[in-house]
């Protein structure tokens, strides 16, 4: 069978609702099933200090990098009410656009959101894998921005995992089906 567009896995639910969290699961088991499995994962950090925050969690290297925050942080770019940290998207990047990510089983990216849509972070990232036919991707997406994230890339089928819906169990069944 060949493919014309890439194949994109979409894990969605609403915001707080615990998808990276089950992206971070899924990941996990795809990778005991001896898939190569690039990108990153988007955590949360600074709950405890009720300083809200995200650190980037490379899965080539396991490293992770502070990626945003609500707070000021010297340096780090502002958009909207958060501030980012340019090394982060800078890795991030080069992570995408790297040729070899091309011979990974699997890209993920958390998350693709408002500022996607608007062009910034990731969004040149992401346009630039959608352009590769063979590309088999994983992203995260809140509910609200689903249909327009399928719009705005022109996803002809994306296979939506709502994680409220599926298992993990049944959503590495899914994914695991077009190897």
């Amino acid at each position: 069978m060949i493919r014309i567009r890439p194949i994109v896995f979409i894990i969605s639910g609403k915001t707080g609702s615990g998808k990276t969290t089950f992206l971070d699961q899924l990941v996990k088991r795809l990778q005991k099933q001896s898939l190569t499995v690039s990108g990153f994962l988007a955590k949360r950090s600074g709950i405890e200090d009720n300083r809200q925050g995200y650190e980037i969690h490379l899965l080539d290297t396991g490293k992770t990098i502070p990626l945003a925050s609500r707070e000021p942080v010297k340096d780090w770019i502002r958009i909207s009410n958060f501030y980012f940290n340019p090394e982060a998207i800078s890795r991030g990047e080069k992570i995408l656009h790297d040729p070899e990510i091309l011979n990974k089983d699997l890209i993920v990216i958390d998350e693709i959101g408002i500022f996607e849509m608007e062009g910034k972070i990731w969004a040149d990232s992401v346009s630039h894998l959608v352009s590769n036919p063979d590309t088999l991707m994983i992203w995260v997406v809140r509910d609200t921005l689903l249909k327009k994230v399928i719009d705005k890339w022109n996803l002809q089928y994306p296979v939506i995992i709502d994680i409220q819906k599926v298992s993990i169990r049944q959503a590495e069944k899914r994914i695991l089906s077009v190897f």
